[in-house]
C-alpha cells in the first residue's frame, strides 16, 4: 500500500522551495558559537507590529529528567512522508523529503518555532544596512561525509545551484570575499528572505567534491552533506537509514549509533508499531490519532496551528468555480462546527479563516461565511446551477483525516454539489497538482503555519510561483502581496489585509484548525520537538535514548 502523508514547513513544510519562511527580524539565540546579526529594525525605523506566534502546546509534553545524555542505540522514526525523488541534490529536494534529509544536509542557519534565526553552519551573519545583501561567515573546520572541507567556494557554489534552478528569485549573485566569507546580493528586499537561509532546502549544503566524482545522477540518490548522521541506505517506501557521523562539527553528538526512518503507511499498523515497542517516535496528525497515542501509554506534544481548506480552480474561466457565487455557496454548504465536533476529539476547532488562532494574524473579529444550506442552494441557483454540477475533490495525502473530507462531500452533495474524490499518492499530488495545475476541481490542502505569515503566502501564492498555478491571484490580491512582502518588517495589519482579500473572493474554503503530533516511548529525550520552526523537523544531533 502506498500512500505519501505528512509534509509540511508544515510543512509542510520543508520545503525545497522555502526560500522564505519565518521571521525577517535576524535575532541569534543560544547559537553554538560567538554571533553577530544586524536586524532590518535596526537600520530602518518602522511602526509594524512583529508576527511571533503565542504556540501553545495542547497535550503533554515529554518531561525531561535531568540526567546526562547516554550514547548509544538506533532511533526509530515512523514516518508516512516517503522522499518523493531527490534526496541529494538540494535544488531537486522536493516536499516531504526533509524529514528524513535532516539527519544528512545542514543549512547555514536555523530557525526556531519563535522564527528567530540561529547561525549554524555560518558562524555569523550581517544584513546591509540598505538591504542589498547579506554576508555569511562560514565555520571553519566542518567536514563532509566524504571528509571535504566546507568553505565559501563550496557554499557559493551550493547557492549558485539555487539561482540557476530559478528557486530564489530575490538573490541576484553570490561572492566570495575570503576563503570562509560569502556575500549574497539581493535584487529587492523583501521581510521572508532571511529564514529562507534557514527553512526548506535553499541554504543546504551538500559536497562539491562528491558531485564533482560522482556526477549528479549519483549524488540525488546520496545526500553527502555535513550533518550528525551518514546516509546509510534509502528503500522507498521502507526506510532511510543513516549512521553516526564521528566527525561532526558539534563536539560530542551526535548520541544515537543510527537512525531510522521507517515508513509506514497504514494507521492501524502504524499504532501496532508503537504499542508494541517497534519504534520509538510517530509523527501523526493532529486529533484522534493523538488521543490513540496518548491512550497507549506514549508521550505525546502536539500543536494547533495548521488550517485544512478546499482551494477550487478560480483560474479556469470555464469551471464552475470561477464563479464568485458557486465559491460563496460551497462555504455555506459546510457545517464546520459539526466536523470539528465529531473529527477533532476536543483538539480542533472550526476554521472560517486561513490564519489558525495560536498566530497574532488570526482575526479574533473575523466572522466568514457560516452554515446556511438553503443560502447555498440560493446561490448555486443565481450562479446558473439550480441543480448543481460535478466536480472533484483532490486531496493531498500529506497529514489530512480522510473522515473529514468524506463529510465535506457530503455536506456539498447536500446542495446539489457532486463531488468526487481522489487520493493520489504524493509523488503525483506534488508534481501533478501542488506544483501544476487542477480543472473543475477543488484540491484539499493544508495551509501551514509560520512565525512570519508572509513566509507561507510568499511561498504558495506568490504571482508566478511553483505552486497552486490555478488559483487566481487578482490585481487586488497582488497589490496587498507586494505592500506586505515588502514592508521592513512583517506587519500585521497587511498580513490580515491579504486574508481578507482571500476571503472576499472565497478563494480558499477553511473547514478546520488542525496540526500535527509527536508521540514517542518515555525513554526518548530531547529530540527538539516543536523548537524548530517547521512541525516536522527536530534535532536529531541532541537526541538520547534513556534505556
Amino acid at each position: 500500500m502506498k500512500k505519501a502523508f505528512w509534509l509540511i514547513m508544515i510543512g509542510i513544510l520543508l520545503v525545497s522551495f522555502l526560500t522564505a519562511c519565518g521571521t525577517s527580524t535576524p535575532s541569534v539565540s543560544k547559537s553554538p558559537a560567538p554571533t553577530q546579526s544586524i536586524s532590518p529594525s535596526s537600520a530602518v525605523p518602522s511602526t509594524t507590529t512583529s508576527a511571533t506566534p503565542a504556540i501553545t502546546q495542547t497535550v503533554t509534553t515529554p518531561t525531561q529528567t535531568g540526567k546526562s545524555p547516554k550514547y548509544g542505540g538506533v532511533l526509530r522514526v515512523v514516518n508516512d512522508a516517503v522522499p518523493a525523488t531527490s534526496i541529494g541534490f538540494p535544488p531537486e529536494i522536493q516536499t516531504g523529503s526533509g524529514e528524513s534529509i535532516q539527519l544528512c544536509i545542514e543549512p547555514l542557519l536555523r530557525s526556531d518555532d519563535k522564527g528567530n534565526l540561529i547561525p549554524w553552519l555560518a558562524e555569523s551573519y550581517e544584513v546591509a544596512s540598505d538591504f542589498k545583501s547579506i554576508t555569511f561567515k562560514i565555520r571553519k573546520g566542518v567536514k563532509f561525509h566524504d571528509g571535504s572541507d566546507l568553505n565559501a567556494q563550496v557554499v557559493k557554489w551550493n547557492l549558485d545551484n539555487q539561482i540557476e534552478a530559478k528557486l530564489v528569485p530575490n538573490w541576484s549573485s553570490v561572492e566570495v570575499i575570503d576563503d570562509y566569507t560569502v556575500r549574497v546580493n539581493i535584487t529587492q528586499w523583501m521581510n521572508t528572505i532571511m529564514a529562507g537561509f534557514a527553512d526548506g532546502s535553499s541554504s543546504w549544503m551538500i559536497s562539491k567534491a562528491a558531485f564533482d566524482k560522482n556526477g549528479i545522477d549519483w549524488v540525488r540518490q546520496n545526500p553527502v552533506g555535513t550533518g550528525p548522521f551518514k546516509f546509510l541506505s534509502f528503500s522507498r517506501d521502507t526506510a532511510f537509514k543513516a549512521v553516526k557521523n564521528p566527525d561532526y562539527w558539534q563536539p560530542g553528538k551526535p548520541y544515537v549509533d543510527r537512525v531510522e526512518i521507517i515508513y509506514v503507511i497504514d494507521q492501524m499498523t502504524q499504532k501496532a508499531v508503537m504499542q508494541s515497542g517497534g519504534a520509538d517516535a510517530i509523527a501523526i496528525e493532529f486529533g484522534k490519532r493523538t488521543k490513540d497515542m496518548a491512550d497507549i501509554g506514549l508521550e505525546v506534544v502536539a500543536n494547533s496551528v495548521t488550517t485544512s481548506s478546499l482551494i477550487p480552480d478560480t483560474a479556469n474561466p470555464d469551471s464552475p468555480w470561477y464563479n464568485l457565487k458557486v465559491r460563496e455557496a460551497a462555504e455555506y454548504a459546510i457545517d464546520r462546527e459539526a466536523i470539528a465536533k465529531a473529527f477533532g476529539f476536543g483538539y480542533w476547532k472550526a476554521a472560517y479563516q486561513v490564519p489558525a488562532r495560536a498566530y497574532p494574524v488570526y482575526d479574533p473579529n473575523f466572522v466568514g461565511r457560516r452554515y446556511n444550506p438553503e443560502k447555498a442552494k440560493q446561490l448555486l441557483a443565481e450562479a446558473g446551477y439550480p441543480n448543481g454540477f460535478k466536480t472533484t475533490i483532490i486531496c493531498n495525502p500529506l497529514g489530512l483525516n480522510r473522515d473529514v473530507v468524506v463529510a465535506v462531500q457530503s455536506y456539498l452533495s447536500k446542495v446539489g454539489i457532486d463531488a468526487a474524490l481522489e487520493f493520489p499518492e504524493f509523488s503525483k499530488y506534488q508534481p501533478s497538482y501542488l506544483m501544476g495545475t487542477w480543472k473543475n476541481a477543488c484540491l484539499y490542502q493544508l495551509w501551514p503555519g509560520a512565525a512570519n505569515y508572509n513566509s507561507m503566502i510568499y511561498l504558495y501564492l506568490r504571482p508566478n510561483g511553483p505552486f497552486l498555478k490555478s488559483w487566481l491571484r487578482t490585481p487586488e490580491f497582488i497589490s496587498l502581496f507586494e505592500k506586505s512582502l515588502t514592508s521592513p518588517e512583517p506587519d500585521v495589519n497587511l498580513i490580515r489585509a491579504i486574508f481578507n482579500q482571500i476571503h472576499k473572493e472565497a478563494g480558499y474554503i477553511p473547514i478546520n484548525e488542525a496540526g500535527k503530533s509527536w508521540a514517542m516511548q518515555s525513554y526518548v529525550k530531547d529530540g527538539g520537538w516543536y523548537e524548530r520552526s517547521i512541525s516536522s523537523w527536530w534535532k536529531p544531533e541532541q537526541v538520547w535514548l534513556d534505556k
